[in-house]
């Protein structure tokens, strides 16, 4: 098997610090001109903004197979990872020249899912805005319509800076040409494993010890399983330059996939052998913003109820200095309700 694609040198950059200086949505616009370069995490996964008015964006992502996780299907947070985008941009759309944002939390609610080849639109819209928060919400769906997903978030406006000058001239960037398509783009070595007749412990050590490949998902992104035991399950992922987001810090959105990936991983490791599950929801909440410096992020996920029907994971993400970066609460449905869900949804992709 291939070096994973993250280990690659990136693609994409950062926009010129200069654009905070201009109105909000002018600020999105000039990624949709081309006067802002696309970022890493864009390059890597697809995910692109599509419209941006005051008050409302759009970003799409399609559902390439690198988007798989280890049940065979679309990863669910996938949908947390879409989800922050337009929650942020949507209230960066009605911000005065040179003031910035930072997300505080996200809450995702999961309805259904995709099939590989569809593509997902992730709509923005603000709730509202004053000179301290912001509050958002999004709705993902499919290429035919169906609600994917919906979000909400909770956004701080920061202080306005003092900047010197007058706007900014951008010009349009020219991206260079590569010898190969982007990540997401190329073909998939291999298929993922699909769950097995054993329990979610033992196959979570199989991917930890190598006797069992890692899914798309977490070849596309650098998102491991490093440790498990009943009840508990740790996942790491490197701070690395393709997780970057449009100006430059690790996108909120790849946290969100991490903290997804263990809290769900927690839940696996308690439930019996062939037993069916589906996340419902998360919430997460972002507590400082985290940099490219090559650090291991790590999350760790605890189950802190579980039930006949539903089980509830807890999951802290630190970073590289030990320092708490984010913290989320998860909930997954087990059993014969879980098992309908997955019917439904065949259904609907058939």
């Amino acid at each position: 098997m291939e070096a994973p694609v993250w280990q690659e040198p990136p693609r994409g950059a950062a926009a010129d610090p200069a654009v905070i200086a201009l109105p909000g949505v002018e600020r999105l616009r000039t990624f949709l001109d081309g006067r802002s370069p696309l970022p890493p995490v864009a390059r890597l996964t697809g995910r692109r903004l599509v419209e941006a008015e005051e008050g409302r964006v759009v970003y799409a992502l399609p559902v390439s197979r690198w988007l798989v996780g280890p049940k065979g299907t679309l990863h669910p947070g996938v949908l947390a990872f879409l989800a922050d985008a337009p929650l942020l941009a949507a209230i960066v759309s009605l911000l005065p020249p040179a003031t910035p944002s930072t997300t505080a939390e996200v809450s995702t609610t999961f309805l259904g899912t995709v099939g590989v080849g569809d593509e997902l639109r992730a709509e923005g819209r603000v709730i509202h805005v004053d000179s301290t928060t912001g509050l958002a919400e999004a709705s993902i769906t499919s290429r035919d319509g169906r609600l994917i997903a919906h979000a909400t978030s909770r956004g701080f406006v920061l202080p306005a800076l003092d900047l010197d000058g007058d706007s900014p001239e951008l010009h349009q960037v020219e991206e260079p040409e590569h010898a190969t398509p982007d990540p997401w783009e190329r073909p998939v070595d291999g298929e993922p494993p699909g769950l097995r007749d054993v329990g979610g412990l033992e196959l979570l050590r199989q991917r930890i010890d190598g006797r069992l490949p890692p899914p798309p998902i977490d070849r596309l992104t650098g998102v491991r399983a490093v440790a498990a035991e009943e009840g508990r399950a740790t996942f790491a992922l490197t701070a690395h330059p393709w997780t970057t987001n449009e100006f430059g810090s690790v996108f909120g959105g790849m946290i969100a996939l991490l903290a997804s990936s263990a809290g769900s991983a927690a839940v696996q490791t308690v439930a019996p052998p062939g037993t069916p599950f589906a996340a419902l929801d998360m919430k997460l909440n972002l507590i400082r913003p985290v940099f490219p410096d090559g650090s291991e992020l790590v999350a760790t996920a605890s189950v802190i109820h579980s039930g006949r029907n539903l089980a509830i994971s807890s999951t802290e993400i630190v970073g590289g200095d030990g320092r708490t970066i984010a913290m989320a609460t998860g909930t997954t449905m087990l059993g014969e309700a879980a098992a309908e869900r997955a019917n439904e949804t065949q259904r609907l992709l058939a």
